[in-house]
């Protein structure tokens, strides 16, 4: 299998490369300094440059750090939301279940009161339930 670099392979790495070096350009920038003092002066001012450099290397990695936390405990949060919710509309449905069994309950027992109370006369009946529960008589 030969390997061939096209034009979009290349154009992809160079925009990337660029990417990095305009988000991290003081990397290059410390490397070209520090060859330059590490030639000039023979190895004996790069020390400070090489700490410098790690010191940024420990920042980045702080803020790395710092924003992975921060990720979970979003996620964390939005889990517990989640879990809220989820136990809140279980409460609700629940809550719905058992005050419309009672008023079907309730309401039966109130149409059976009024049909034998008017079971002799079906047109008071008929408005006694449209007073009550809103029921048209449809002849």
């Amino acid at each position: 299998m030969r390997v061939s670099l096209s034009w979009l392979g290349i154009k992809t790495f160079l925009l990337k490369a660029w990417a990095w070096t305009k988000s991290h350009w003081y990397v290059p920038a410390l490397f070209i300094i520090a060859a330059l003092l590490a030639i000039f002066t023979k190895g004996s001012n790069v020390a400070p440059i090489m700490e410098l450099m790690d010191k940024s290397r420990k920042n980045y990695e702080e803020r790395v750090r710092v924003l992975e936390e921060n990720r979970e405990n979003e996620i964390r949060r939005s889990e517990e939301v989640r879990t809220t919710y989820n136990e809140t509309i279980r409460e609700i449905e629940r809550q719905h279940n058992e005050s419309s069994s009672s008023l079907d309950r309730e309401k039966r027992k109130r149409v059976k009161e009024l049909v034998e109370n008017f079971h002799q006369d079906p047109g008071s009946l008929a408005e006694a339930l449209e007073r009550e529960f809103g029921f048209k008589n449809v002849e």
